[in-house]
């Protein structure tokens, strides 16, 4: 079950590790998007290295670093938590700066009439969730 666990936690991981740097970087909503100011690109791409950095560091305490295994899980936990809930923070406290979920030429599709960023961060932050509870249940063997 731990294994089961930690791939579980591995892959909501690497939804805020690798995702964004992909469609930031790779298209023009975010980063390249014409009508931001040079100033929230930096910040942007400040974002994403901090988040990706921090998926790295979460996915060697989970598998590489083995010195104290549980801490390494809870912290592991921990760092997805605080990042995912970053995410939902900024969201939820948009109407207080003026932000908004998506642009013109941002993301348009509204997988069950959510955002996308909002519905794939929320499946992920389950599956983080699912996975540190798995991975704390002790095998029972005879």
């Amino acid at each position: 079950m731990q294994m089961i666990g930690k791939s579980f936690m591995t892959l909501a991981i690497l939804v805020f590790t690798v995702v964004p740097p992909i469609v930031d970087l790779g298209t023009t909503s975010h980063v390249f998007h014409p009508e931001w100011t040079p100033h929230a690109r930096v910040h942007t791409v400040w974002l994403m290295g901090l988040t990706s950095g921090v998926g790295l560091l979460a996915i060697y305490l989970l598998w590489i670093r083995q010195r104290d295994a549980e801490f390494n899980l809870n912290l592991a936990f921990t760092l997805g938590l605080c990042t995912y809930g970053a995410f939902f923070l900024a969201a939820a406290t948009r109407g207080l700066y003026d932000g908004a979920m998506t642009d013109a030429g941002g993301l348009q599709s509204e997988p069950f009439g959510f955002d996308p960023n909002t519905f794939t961060f929320t499946v992920a932050t389950a599956v983080l969730i699912a996975g540190w509870l798995l991975s704390r249940r002790r095998e029972v063997s005879d």
